[in-house]
């Protein structure tokens, strides 16, 4: 037991998953999820941006000024992000938007070497090197659920980092803010 006067909760986020067969074993063999991290390390290559929002559009572009070969899979008939974006991915010669797509199974043991994408019920399978995940964020504040106040998105209500129970603080990407 610790006594304090004030406690700050500063529990981050998780990225989401697809939820496949070998996904987690794949991460950092393959799947990856920060561009500015990994991006270099498929100069040439060919990889798959998994969504269709601000962040995937974002790491697309990146991609597509160092591989070979971008896809973007959006498991709806549009992308979601800003008109600016989707209008500078789409002067991008290598990059290919596949609409209506959800990948349904991941190839390769130890690393990735190919996804399946179910678009409208065909199969397609992508040979690829990488593949960047960028369907957003879990907030991790499953352990303080049932004392504090949670939005429908699973993140920490606060007022400027203030929760509601007097002397609880919340920091980070756990909370609910305006970005």
């Amino acid at each position: 037991i610790f006594e304090g006067k004030t406690l700050i909760i500063a529990t981050g986020s998780k990225y989401r998953l697809l939820g496949l067969e070998n996904e987690e074993n794949l991460i950092g063999n393959g799947i990856h999820f920060c561009v500015a991290c990994d991006g270099a390390f498929f100069k040439d290559k060919v990889v798959a941006v998994i969504g269709g929002g601000n962040s995937a559009l974002i790491n697309a572009i990146t991609l597509s000024d160092i591989c070979k070969k971008v896809y973007v899979v959006q498991n709806i008939d549009q992308l979601s992000a800003e008109k600016t974006l989707i209008d500078k991915l789409s002067t991008k010669n290598n990059v290919e938007i596949i609409l209506n797509g959800s990948v349904t199974s991941l190839i390769g043991e130890n690393n990735l070497e190919a996804i399946e994408v179910d678009v409208l019920g065909k199969i397609r399978k992508i040979e690829l090197d990488g593949m960047f995940i960028s369907i957003g964020l879990i907030p991790q504040s499953e352990i303080v659920k049932e004392i504090l106040s949670i939005n429908q998105y699973g993140y920490i209500e606060t007022n400027d980092c203030v929760t509601n129970l007097e002397g609880i603080y919340v920091a980070g990407d756990c909370r609910d803010k305006k970005v």
